[in-house]
């Protein structure tokens, strides 16, 4: 009979996570978080100089990656090599599952963030709130996967090689990049209580007054037009 109650408890929990692996989906939180990989591999893919003078925002509803310049001079640079950085993205994109169809670069907010840094000692109380509801190095290693979520990360490592035998190193970083990604979510699932009031993933910092994270609110501010008008300027 015990046996039979505990394997009754196990099959829930089996469904429950079942649900909650539906719902993961259903919100596309695990295509978040691959973005996020993606995103995160930009200085990589495009090398200094430019990986200083540039960052990738979010990735548009046509499959647009959406990188932030300095000025109009490294905008048209990185333009010249568009074709080449999204190759490079694109390959990187298939084994994550996320589908890269082309790049657009935006001046207007490349310093966005720095901007709203700049009003003495009330600022820098937000930046200490901000430091302490983001994860560093031990809190990530002490955020513990569950055996999906490994075997995610090594299905994921598994694609990469299957689609591209040949760069093992890259291969690793975007597979270390998923890995922070994963634990940084769950870390801030669990400490931090403040949620993007649009996508509802919890953010250390909320961004306008709707209260967004940064990913949603640069997506909310940046238009197509915007981001070629821009460099035109």
């Amino acid at each position: 009979m015990g046996n039979s109650r505990y394997g009754g408890k196990k099959r829930s929990m089996s469904s429950v996570n079942s649900v909650l692996n539906s719902l993961v989906s259903s919100l596309n939180l695990d295509k978040r978080l691959k973005e996020h990989t993606l995103m995160g591999l930009w200085p990589t893919v495009v090398g200094e100089p430019f990986a200083s003078k540039s960052r990738p925002l979010f990735i548009d509803h046509e499959g647009s990656m959406v990188i932030s310049v300095s000025d109009a001079s490294v905008g048209q640079e990185l333009s010249l090599m568009r074709s080449q950085l999204v190759k490079r993205l694109r390959i990187a994109g298939n084994g994550l599952g996320i589908e890269i169809r082309g790049m657009r670069f935006d001046m207007k907010h490349f310093h966005k963030k720095e901007e709203t840094q700049n009003y003495g000692a009330a600022v820098e109380a937000i930046r200490q709130k901000r430091h302490d509801n983001t994860p560093g190095a031990a809190e990530l290693s002490s955020v513990v996967l569950c055996e999906e979520e490994l075997a995610e990360i090594q299905a994921l490592k598994t694609r990469l090689t299957a689609a591209d035998g040949e760069n093992s190193q890259i291969h690793d970083r975007i597979v270390g990049l998923y890995e922070k990604e994963l634990r940084a979510r769950k870390w801030m699932e669990a400490n931090v209580t403040t949620r993007c009031q649009l996508c509802a993933d919890p953010s250390p910092m909320l961004y306008g007054s709707q209260g967004l994270c940064s990913t949603c609110f640069f997506a909310s501010q940046v238009r197509p037009a915007q981001s070629e008008d821009a460099l035109n300027h």
